[in-house]
């Protein structure tokens, strides 16, 4: 971060400075006390389980030259400013921030595959500029504030993840960031259980569009059944896909097992050949976006496909561990929802060992009324995708078994257990040198405790 002066930061988030002095400058803003550096601005927020007003004395201790808190601190004659709401100060102050840089931002949303494809955009993207991108989870209300912060003279272009769980989140961030290009990986059932329907779910991803105007580009899943209903509009539009008519088209698909995933996109009119260093067709779809993104902002066939070769997905997605045994972890614990699940089921069929395939798969949350169809689907589909075998974890996940079994999965080969630790006091008995596992389900459940209880015995 270049820093901030006091006019600025009372400026941006309109608030009410109290024992402040005209010199006071921060030089990084932050949300946890534990962060705190010399110099940085502390936002105490508020959330379900904590209060950050309670840690700003901490903050100050650490060497934080201001803070801002949504009450009168009695008592403290340290340097804050009041605002009536912290999280919007801070939203705030990351959009005057922003201002500052005029470079443009590519925003990623969709139900699924949206930090693998950020990843990938930014991967190809670093090949020619500079990039900033969102790092880990951070693509919330709080963390794409807190990514902009971090903005500085070297970036040229940044990449940004925006999550949602209901109505009106995304539209929020696309006012902050206002990007320049967007993309939406797919139109899924992930947050089902708040929006109600898919056509909310459509509803919500089309907010990142909320800006845009004539000088914009929307970079969309053109084989996406939701994506498909987007007309023509006032904005520039981009169609990837494996069907006929999207501009950036996938030909020529070759499943390589653990190498990964080949495949050609006529670009010019000349036939160009990419690879991904992770399997699966949905991994396909995630490139079509950067590849399309790369060409938009000018970018040569030949350094879009380096860019390609150089991405690394990020932790806990189709991670791939072999274990001393000769078994092949495959570990996608960071989250799961009904698409991602068949898509890591799909991708297991085309990684080859000496053993069996096997599925561990957990809950799916937030899924509200469709959970018990939409477990049972997916243990359908394993059935159908010639798992050898499938456990489940969790007391939603019992109905994938149900589904399995009801598919014509064999019985013997079918488990389920309540909890990972019941699973890990059976997993050693069921499992055979060899196999490959596939771990996965969504972030509640916690599941890299299995992923890593069999790295531990290997």
């Amino acid at each position: 971060m270049l820093g901030l002066s006091l006019e600025e930061v009372v400026s941006a988030c309109s608030g009410t400075p109290y024992y402040c002095h005209e010199d006071i400058f921060v030089s990084g803003v932050e949300t946890d006390s534990r962060k705190i550096k010399k110099g940085d601005l502390f936002v105490a927020l508020r959330g379900e389980s904590f209060d950050g007003h309670d840690f700003i004395v901490t903050a100050y201790e650490a060497g934080a030259a201001l803070s801002i808190s949504d009450k009168v601190l009695d008592g403290l004659v340290r340097p804050y400013i009041h605002v009536k709401d912290t999280l919007k100060a801070l939203q705030d102050i990351s959009r005057y921030y922003k201002g500052k840089f005029k470079i443009p931002f590519v925003a990623v949303t969709g139900s699924s595959g949206k930090t693998t494809t950020k990843d990938m955009v930014a991967a190809v993207l670093s090949r020619q500029f500079q990039v900033l991108k969102t790092e880990g989870n951070l693509n919330n209300a709080i963390g794409l504030p807190l990514t902009l912060l971090n903005l500085d003279d070297t970036h040229q272009i940044g990449v940004v993840e925006m999550g949602m769980n209901s109505l009106g989140e995304i539209a929020c961030l696309a006012d902050i960031v206002r990007p320049e290009v967007g993309v939406i990986t797919n139109v899924g059932t992930a947050h089902i259980e708040k929006l109600q329907s898919r056509e909310n779910i459509l509803k919500a991803k089309m907010e990142l569009f909320t800006y845009f105007s004539a000088e914009n580009t929307a970079v969309i899943n053109g084989d996406n059944d939701m994506l498909k209903r987007i007309g023509e509009q006032s904005y520039s539009i981009i169609r990837f896909g494996l069907e006929d008519g999207n501009q950036i088209k996938a030909m020529d698909i070759e499943e390589r097992g653990q190498e990964g995933i080949t495949f050609c996109v006529e670009l010019d009119g000349i036939p160009e050949y990419f690879e991904v260093s992770i399997p699966g067709i949905h991994n396909v779809y995630n490139a079509l976006s950067a590849i399309s993104i790369g060409r938009y902002f000018g970018m040569k066939a030949c350094d879009i496909r380096e860019g390609l070769q150089c991405f690394k997905p990020s932790k806990m997605r189709m991670d791939m561990v072999r274990l001393r045994s000769g078994t092949l972890i495959v570990n996608d614990v960071y989250n799961a929802n009904p698409d991602s699940m068949e898509a890591a089921v799909s991708a297991l069929r085309s990684l080859k060992n000496s053993g069996r395939t096997v599925c561990i798969l957990g809950n799916m949350l937030e899924l509200g009324d469709t959970a018990e169809k939409a477990h049972f689907n997916v243990g359908g589909f394993v059935a159908a995708s010639g798992a050898d075998v499938l456990i489940t974890v969790g007391d939603m996940a019992v109905h994938m078994a149900e589904g399995a079994a009801a598919a014509g999965m064999d019985k013997a080969a079918i488990f389920s257990f309540d909890h990972n630790l019941d699973t890990m006091a059976q997993l050693l008995d069921i499992l055979i040198p060899g196999d490959v596992v596939l771990v996965k389900g969504s972030r509640g459940m916690k599941m890299e405790a299995i992923v890593d209880f069999l790295r531990e015995r290997g």
